[in-house]
Protein backbone atom coordinates (compact mmCIF):
# COMPACT_ATOMS: atom_id res chain seq x y z
CA UNK A 1 0.00 0.00 0.00
CA UNK A 2 1.45 3.30 -1.45
CA UNK A 3 1.32 6.49 1.99
CA UNK A 4 1.93 10.12 1.83
CA UNK A 5 2.68 12.15 4.64
CA UNK A 6 0.75 15.36 2.94
CA UNK A 7 -2.44 14.76 4.53
CA UNK A 8 -4.89 17.25 6.11
CA UNK A 9 -6.83 16.24 9.24
CA UNK A 10 -9.90 15.90 7.60
CA UNK A 11 -8.07 13.27 5.10
CA UNK A 12 -6.45 11.22 8.08
CA UNK A 13 -10.40 11.04 9.17
CA UNK A 14 -11.63 9.68 6.38
CA UNK A 15 -8.54 7.33 6.02
CA UNK A 16 -9.16 6.44 9.92
CA UNK A 17 -13.00 5.49 8.66
CA UNK A 18 -12.03 3.61 5.33
CA UNK A 19 -9.21 1.44 7.58
CA UNK A 20 -12.19 0.53 10.19
CA UNK A 21 -14.56 -0.26 7.27
CA UNK A 22 -12.38 -2.41 5.72
CA UNK A 23 -11.56 -4.31 8.60
CA UNK A 24 -15.20 -4.84 9.76
CA UNK A 25 -15.78 -6.04 6.09
CA UNK A 26 -12.79 -8.27 5.62
CA UNK A 27 -11.62 -6.13 2.50
CA UNK A 28 -8.34 -5.93 1.17
CA UNK A 29 -7.28 -2.18 0.24
CA UNK A 30 -3.33 -3.15 -0.47
CA UNK A 31 -3.95 -2.69 -3.88
CA UNK A 32 -4.84 1.29 -3.37
CA UNK A 33 -3.23 4.26 -3.12
CA UNK A 34 -4.02 6.26 0.34
CA UNK A 35 -5.23 9.43 -1.78
CA UNK A 36 -8.00 6.18 -3.18
CA UNK A 37 -8.95 4.80 -0.19
CA UNK A 38 -9.74 8.69 1.05
CA UNK A 39 -11.32 9.29 -1.85
CA UNK A 40 -13.43 6.21 -1.68
CA UNK A 41 -14.26 6.64 1.73
CA UNK A 42 -15.41 10.26 1.05
CA UNK A 43 -17.79 8.95 -1.55
CA UNK A 44 -19.12 6.41 0.77
CA UNK A 45 -20.19 9.04 3.40
CA UNK A 46 -21.71 11.41 1.51
CA UNK A 47 -23.43 8.15 -0.08
CA UNK A 48 -24.78 7.48 3.38
CA UNK A 49 -25.55 11.41 4.28
CA UNK A 50 -27.83 11.15 1.00
CA UNK A 51 -29.30 8.01 2.15
CA UNK A 52 -29.76 9.41 5.54
CA UNK A 53 -31.12 12.63 4.20
CA UNK A 54 -33.70 10.45 2.40
CA UNK A 55 -34.70 9.33 5.16
CA UNK A 56 -35.22 12.12 7.22
CA UNK A 57 -37.18 13.63 4.07
CA UNK A 58 -39.16 10.40 4.06
CA UNK A 59 -39.88 10.47 7.64
CA UNK A 60 -41.17 14.29 7.31
CA UNK A 61 -43.62 13.64 4.59
CA UNK A 62 -44.91 10.97 6.16
CA UNK A 63 -45.37 12.96 9.99
CA UNK A 64 -46.84 15.50 7.52
CA UNK A 65 -49.28 13.63 5.61
CA UNK A 66 -50.45 12.14 9.16
CA UNK A 67 -50.98 15.21 11.16
CA UNK A 68 -52.93 16.64 8.16
CA UNK A 69 -54.97 13.20 7.82
CA UNK A 70 -55.35 13.49 11.97
CA UNK A 71 -56.61 17.13 11.12
CA UNK A 72 -58.82 16.22 8.78
CA UNK A 73 -60.55 13.69 10.86
CA UNK A 74 -60.42 16.46 13.62
CA UNK A 75 -62.72 18.47 11.47
CA UNK A 76 -65.10 15.19 10.62
CA UNK A 77 -65.69 15.05 14.71
CA UNK A 78 -65.67 18.41 15.41
CA UNK A 79 -68.13 19.80 12.26
CA UNK A 80 -70.42 16.92 11.34
CA UNK A 81 -73.01 17.61 14.43
CA UNK A 82 -74.78 20.42 15.92
CA UNK A 83 -76.26 19.92 19.56
CA UNK A 84 -78.73 22.15 20.66
CA UNK A 85 -81.28 22.49 24.28
CA UNK A 86 -84.34 22.49 22.84
CA UNK A 87 -86.72 22.35 26.12
CA UNK A 88 -85.52 21.97 29.82
CA UNK A 89 -88.38 21.30 32.55
CA UNK A 90 -88.24 20.16 35.96
CA UNK A 91 -90.32 17.18 38.01
CA UNK A 92 -89.66 18.22 41.71
CA UNK A 93 -89.86 15.96 44.03
CA UNK A 94 -92.75 14.70 45.68
CA UNK A 95 -93.04 11.87 47.82
CA UNK A 96 -96.95 11.64 47.83
CA UNK A 97 -96.31 10.78 43.92
CA UNK A 98 -93.79 8.96 44.44
CA UNK A 99 -91.27 11.03 43.65
CA UNK A 100 -88.42 10.63 45.97
CA UNK A 101 -85.92 13.03 43.93
CA UNK A 102 -86.39 16.23 41.51
CA UNK A 103 -86.20 15.10 37.57
CA UNK A 104 -84.78 17.02 35.07
CA UNK A 105 -86.19 16.19 31.60
CA UNK A 106 -84.50 18.02 28.27
CA UNK A 107 -84.89 18.07 24.47
CA UNK A 108 -82.15 18.11 22.47
CA UNK A 109 -81.49 19.15 18.67
CA UNK A 110 -78.94 17.15 16.88
CA UNK A 111 -78.51 18.36 13.40
CA UNK A 112 -76.21 16.30 10.96
CA UNK A 113 -74.49 19.23 9.39
CA UNK A 114 -72.02 16.23 7.09
CA UNK A 115 -72.49 15.35 3.68
CA UNK A 116 -72.98 11.81 4.84
CA UNK A 117 -75.49 9.71 6.84
CA UNK A 118 -74.89 9.57 10.59
CA UNK A 119 -75.89 5.79 11.45
CA UNK A 120 -74.96 6.42 15.80
CA UNK A 121 -72.37 8.63 17.70
CA UNK A 122 -71.31 9.04 21.08
CA UNK A 123 -70.16 12.05 23.05
CA UNK A 124 -70.09 14.80 25.82
CA UNK A 125 -72.36 17.80 25.75
CA UNK A 126 -71.82 20.15 28.43
CA UNK A 127 -74.15 22.92 29.39
CA UNK A 128 -72.33 26.52 29.97
CA UNK A 129 -74.03 29.75 31.93
CA UNK A 130 -74.13 33.17 29.96
CA UNK A 131 -70.76 33.70 31.18
CA UNK A 132 -69.57 30.40 29.45
CA UNK A 133 -69.00 28.59 32.94
CA UNK A 134 -69.71 25.07 32.39
CA UNK A 135 -72.50 23.91 34.76
CA UNK A 136 -72.60 21.02 33.55
CA UNK A 137 -71.98 17.57 31.69
CA UNK A 138 -73.21 14.82 30.62
CA UNK A 139 -72.43 11.58 28.19
CA UNK A 140 -74.73 11.60 25.38
CA UNK A 141 -74.98 8.19 22.77
CA UNK A 142 -77.44 8.10 19.80
CA UNK A 143 -77.83 5.09 17.46
CA UNK A 144 -80.84 6.34 15.44
CA UNK A 145 -79.83 7.52 11.65
CA UNK A 146 -79.41 10.87 10.44
CA UNK A 147 -79.65 11.82 7.15
CA UNK A 148 -77.33 14.18 5.73
CA UNK A 149 -78.82 18.01 6.39
CA UNK A 150 -81.48 17.02 8.52
CA UNK A 151 -82.58 17.76 12.56
CA UNK A 152 -83.83 15.05 14.99
CA UNK A 153 -84.64 15.55 18.95
CA UNK A 154 -83.61 13.57 21.29
CA UNK A 155 -85.37 13.55 24.83
CA UNK A 156 -83.47 12.86 28.06
CA UNK A 157 -83.57 13.02 31.78
CA UNK A 158 -81.67 12.81 35.47
CA UNK A 159 -82.47 12.56 38.33
CA UNK A 160 -81.25 15.59 40.62
CA UNK A 161 -78.90 14.64 43.37
CA UNK A 162 -79.45 17.41 46.01
CA UNK A 163 -75.89 17.43 46.96
CA UNK A 164 -74.09 18.08 43.92
CA UNK A 165 -73.37 21.49 43.28
CA UNK A 166 -73.69 21.00 38.91
CA UNK A 167 -77.15 19.40 39.42
CA UNK A 168 -78.70 21.77 41.56
CA UNK A 169 -77.38 24.73 38.96
CA UNK A 170 -78.52 23.29 35.98
CA UNK A 171 -82.21 22.78 37.43
CA UNK A 172 -82.18 26.22 38.88
CA UNK A 173 -80.65 28.21 35.32
CA UNK A 174 -83.31 29.13 33.38
CA UNK A 175 -83.55 27.74 29.41
CA UNK A 176 -82.79 31.11 27.99
CA UNK A 177 -79.70 31.48 29.63
CA UNK A 178 -78.00 28.20 29.02
CA UNK A 179 -75.33 27.46 26.08
CA UNK A 180 -74.55 23.80 24.68
CA UNK A 181 -71.32 22.59 23.92
CA UNK A 182 -70.90 19.25 22.33
CA UNK A 183 -67.42 16.98 21.85
CA UNK A 184 -68.05 14.16 19.82
CA UNK A 185 -65.71 11.20 21.04
CA UNK A 186 -67.28 8.99 18.27
CA UNK A 187 -69.01 8.91 14.80
CA UNK A 188 -70.41 6.31 12.36
CA UNK A 189 -71.46 7.11 8.93
CA UNK A 190 -73.77 4.57 7.23
CA UNK A 191 -71.20 3.69 4.50
CA UNK A 192 -69.36 1.99 7.46
CA UNK A 193 -66.82 4.82 8.24
CA UNK A 194 -65.97 5.00 12.13
CA UNK A 195 -63.76 7.93 13.91
CA UNK A 196 -62.82 8.23 17.10
CA UNK A 197 -61.14 10.90 19.00
CA UNK A 198 -58.84 8.52 21.31
CA UNK A 199 -57.59 6.93 18.12
CA UNK A 200 -56.19 10.46 16.66
CA UNK A 201 -55.64 12.44 19.67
Amino acid sequence: MKTTTELTQEDKDFYSMAIEFASSENTDLSSQTVIQIINDEKDRQRKIEEEKKKRQEEIKRKQEEAEKEKQTQLKVLNDSLRVGLLKKSVIFKDTDKWIFKDVINMTLDIENTSDKKVKGFQGLITFKDMFDNDIKSLNVKYDEAITSGTSTTYDGSFEVNQFIKDDIEFRDTPLEKITVEFEMDQIIFDDGTTIKRSDIE
